[in-house]
């Protein structure tokens, strides 16, 4: 295949200064290493050989070191690319809506393959595991700009705009727009909206309202989760919000033709909102305030109940906010479940002058993007979250560690800090109380493996993400050594309503040891993606029917892969289990983080098993043999046997691989990605070659 040669050169000017600037702005801060090749790489699109020398003495680490972590994250190129990076999702929930074949056509119609570049220079070509926009799948990343819902006739479209405008940079989105007191109209700015097109829908509807001369306020709020309909547009009448969508930008002048802004019946309405069924059957908690206000907003935020929690905590001390936290029943919500009101405890009671507080933000299972929605669409919330750990456990500094598939989470979770800050709702006296906390989001850099706790804690070190021997356990010996608390974001996310309406709330919802809400992603081949907020209990068949409206292909629901591209392949036979921690243990799955990634039966599960090693092989940290070299001799063990080659052989050796695997494993990466292959062989045999064992 044709592709450029580009060769490293000595520093220029402007890389030299770049260097500068990010060793002046990050050298001294913790943990500098990542902040500091970010900086760079924004600058100049990678990380020059030469920079090493620069980084490693600013930083008094050994050349080695500095190396070490560029090579160890996908996102830091250590050679140029081209003018722009085009990456292509490869996740489960992007090959269940014609992944493969985009891929394919990727590849032909730039006549290279992944991390090579175009002869002429203009488009490097990298895969991606997971963008986070998996209700809008397929999706790629052009430059900084995600785009959801590509085929290969939009690939080619948008290819031909990155050539002619070389870097893509992410859009700026302004919050409001129009007029105080004019028509309000909603267009959201969740990045999984704008994937498809809500940017150009905001502008249409600006220009076409001052043409016509119509006063609007246009409102860019976040999304309602709806979105199979997204663009999804909302006019304020008397009786609520209406719903238009999926609105395109040629749209909307018919819209307004319509009288939409009235009122007005149109072919792409829907009603209320709030009436929409795939709406109305929800139990939003954690996201009653995502799609109603605006992200930025603190007024917004407090006009629906935000900061009501935090005011509560500042008049408690620690061991009663932890006991409403423990009596809540809250579990982690990042796919282990873990009571979050003991982890509280143990971190107030351990020893050390300094503790932290770490929220797990690298969401980076195929099917999920809750995390995503809610840092874009209710950043407030994240950070009360936070902060009431901040004072429960004695913790005075917070960071959020944030994927960097994420640049307009970045973006939203900066802004909002500054002004929770500058509002009194962070700093060193936070809401009055005489107490600290200090809260900063750091960027990781593409390795799904800092998606366990420990190989965060190195990457916010500024190390490689490699897993940690346990124990110490984190909240004894965490961050930088310290004391350390480690949610995901929809544990930290339910933490404000727990304190503000209280732990028997909360704990009413679910069913056993389940308590509370989560919010299920459905993604893949439905004809309804989205969000939907239910409390524990619910089955995976009311969710693939009455919310998802099943298969988007009209063809039957064979598999749905539940919780990430380490959860097993849940068959038609157990969707009537009720979706309970414990449940789905017993029957040798798990709920995660409750992501939902549906196939119809065209899916060769075999392939998919295939893919849950390579997945596993391309994202180990390494530091164990069964995830290693496990998952590698996994891939080729399931390769001979779909060639046929000596199957009953490979079987068994497999069925040991895993088992090694499942057992020897330091963390879940290489202890769960058996939990696919295994389910797909024991529900899907024939896929494989095997012929399935009926019931005598």
């Amino acid at each position: 295949m044709p592709q450029a040669t580009l060769t490293p050169s000595l520093l220029n000017n402007t890389a030299s200064a770049a260097i500068a600037r990010a060793l002046a702005e990050h050298a001294s801060r913790p943990g500098a290493l990542l902040p500091i090749l970010h900086a760079i790489q924004d600058a100049i699109g990678w990380v020059p050989p030469e920079a090493v020398p620069l980084i490693a003495t600013a930083l008094n680490q050994s050349r080695a070191e500095i190396h070490g972590v560029i090579s160890f994250y996908h996102h830091f190129r250590s050679t140029p690319p081209g003018r722009t990076v085009v990456q292509v999702c490869r996740a489960e929930s992007c090959q269940a809506r014609g992944g493969a074949a985009l891929e394919a056509h990727a590849k032909q119609s730039l006549g290279i393959d992944w991390h090579e570049t175009t002869a002429d220079g203009s488009i490097s070509l990298e895969p991606v595991y997971c963008l986070g926009n998996c209700a809008c799948s397929p999706a790629i990343r052009v430059g900084d700009e995600i785009h959801g819902r590509v085929d290969c006739d939009g690939f080619d479209a948008l290819l031909i705009g990155a050539r002619a405008a070389g870097t893509v940079p992410v859009k700026q989105h302004s919050d409001t727009a129009g007029t105080q007191g004019g028509v309000r109209i909603y267009v959201p700015t969740d990045s999984g909206a704008l994937a498809v097109g809500a940017e150009e829908v905001a502008v249409a509807i600006a220009k076409e309202a001052a043409a016509r001369g119509v006063n609007i306020e246009l409102i860019r709020n976040g999304s309602r989760g709806l979105y199979w309909l997204e663009p999804l547009v909302e006019v304020e009448i008397l009786a609520g919000r209406l719903a238009y969508g999926p609105v395109k930008a040629v749209d909307v002048p018919a819209l307004f033709d319509a009288g939409f802004h009235t009122g007005g019946m149109h072919r792409l309405g829907h009603g209320l909102t709030e009436h929409i069924p795939f709406l109305a059957g929800q139990e939003r908690l954690t996201f009653r305030r995502v799609g109603i206000t605006r992200p930025l907003s603190l007024a917004d935020y407090a006009a629906h109940g935000g900061f009501e929690g935090l005011k509560k905590a500042v008049a408690l001390d620690g061991a009663a906010i932890v006991k409403e936290v423990t009596d809540s029943g809250l579990r982690g919500r990042g796919g282990a479940a873990f009571p979050t009101g003991i982890k509280w405890n143990t971190v107030l009671h351990a020893a050390g002058p300094t503790k932290y507080v770490v929220c797990n933000a690298d969401e980076g299972d195929s099917g999920t993007f809750s995390d995503r929605m809610l840092m874009e669409g209710d950043p407030f919330c994240l950070i009360e979250g936070m902060t009431i750990a901040g004072l429960a456990v004695g913790a005075t500094q917070g960071y959020i560690y944030l994927r960097s598939e994420y640049p307009h989470a970045f973006q939203t979770l900066y802004k909002a800090i500054e002004l929770a800050r500058a509002a009194g709702w962070l700093g060193s006296n936070v809401a009055g109380s005489g107490r600290a906390f200090e809260l900063e989001v750091r960027l990781g850099a593409g390795a799904y493996v800092c998606g366990e706790e420990t190989a965060m804690l190195e990457s916010l070190e500024g190390k490689r993400g490699i897993v940690r021997f346990k124990p110490p356990l984190p909240a004894i010996q965490g961050l930088f050594g310290r004391p350390t608390v480690i949610n995901n974001v929809m544990s930290l996310a339910a933490v404000p309503l727990i304190l503000a309406w209280g732990a028997a709330y909360y704990r009413d919802y679910g069913m056993g040891r389940s308590h509370g809400t989560l919010p299920f992603q459905l993604a893949g081949n439905l004809r309804h993606p989205g969000l939907v907020e239910k409390a524990f209990g619910i089955t995976l068949r009311e969710l693939l029917l009455d919310y998802g409206g099943g298969s988007a292909t009209g063809r039957p629901i064979r598999a749905v892969q539940v919780g990430g591209p380490l959860g097993a392949f849940v068959p038609e036979s157990q969707f009537d289990v009720p979706l309970d921690y414990e449940a789905y243990a017993a029957m040798g799955a798990m709920i995660g983080h409750g992501g939902l990634v549906a196939f119809d039966d065209s899916a060769d599960m075999a392939q998919l098993a295939r893919y849950a090693m390579e997945f596993c092989a391309t994202e180990s940290c390494g530091k164990c043999t069964p995830c290693r070299i496990g998952s590698t001799r996994g891939v080729e063990v399931i390769d001979r046997i779909i060639a046929g080659e000596a199957r009953d052989a490979n079987l068994a050796l497999l069925d040991s691989l895993c088992d090694t695997m499942l057992n020897g494993s330091l963390c879940a990466l290489g202890g769960m990605a058996p939990y696919p292959v295994k389910s797909a062989l024991t529900h899907f045999p024939q896929d494989f070659g095997i012929a399935p064992v009926t019931a005598e």
